[in-house]
């Protein structure tokens, strides 16, 4: 590979870690007024090729500049009615949680919980949790896969392009059996839920990432097998 492509393929590995980390972030918790300052002034891309990424970040965009004084108190009512519920009945509530959407009876702490906890233990990953949310919290799969690829992106510019490889690799096979495994029918249930634009958009965001990232991925590993 020449320079000029190493290059462009770590700038493609590190734009795809921090999208992971952005809709981590909005994830985790309610957006605060740091937050919402910071994605106020930031640009986002107009044009990635991806339709649900163009259709999030157009969202977010609209919803971000659409909103007043009330914005911060209006998102933290719909993240709490949309990703945790108050009165609504159970199927009104999109809960961020990969047990819920792969356990015959939507219940956490399942199966799916202990596997994401084994990849991550296999993987020497340590997630800092202060509200001591279950491990397959969606928030915590999307910062797992940001930091194998900081990882991976890191193992690449120190030359050790075994290291990347494997790297890479272990993030394509908890893409394809943990987070493309629940997360369409997640984001469609926002889709459903959410009364801001903001949280349908972030919906848009999370599956255009996953969908860029699956590309990305079997371009770099297909291609060097």
């Amino acid at each position: 590979m020449t320079n000029e492509g190493t290059s462009a393929l770590v700038e493609a590995l590190r734009q795809q870690n921090a999208a992971y980390g952005f809709c981590s972030r909005l994830l985790r918790t309610e957006v605060d007024d740091d937050a919402l300052a910071r994605l106020r002034t930031m640009k986002l891309p107009a044009d990635t090729g991806n339709g649900h990424l163009d259709a999030g970040y157009r969202g977010l965009c609209a919803a971000v500049s659409a909103g007043g004084e009330r914005m911060r108190g209006d998102l933290a009512v719909d993240f709490l009615h949309t990703f945790i519920g108050v009165t609504q009945e159970i199927e009104h509530v999109a809960f961020p949680y990969e047990s819920v959407y792969t356990s015959p009876e939507r219940l956490l702490m399942q199966d799916a919980r202990d596997e994401v906890l084994a990849a991550y233990r296999a993987a020497k990953v340590v997630l800092v949790d202060e509200a001591c949310e279950p491990e397959d919290h969606l928030a915590f799969e999307l910062e797992f896969m940001q930091l194998l690829g900081e990882r991976a992106a890191d193992a690449f510019d120190a030359g050790d392009e075994g290291a990347c490889a494997r790297l890479l690799e272990t993030r394509r096979a908890f893409l394809e059996e943990h987070l493309l495994n629940w997360v369409p029918a997640f984001a469609a249930d926002v889709q459903r839920i959410a009364r801001t634009g903001f949280y349908r958009a972030l919906a848009d965001i999370v599956l255009g990432v996953l969908e860029t990232d699956r590309a990305f991925l079997a371009d770099v590993l297909d291609d060097a097998a």
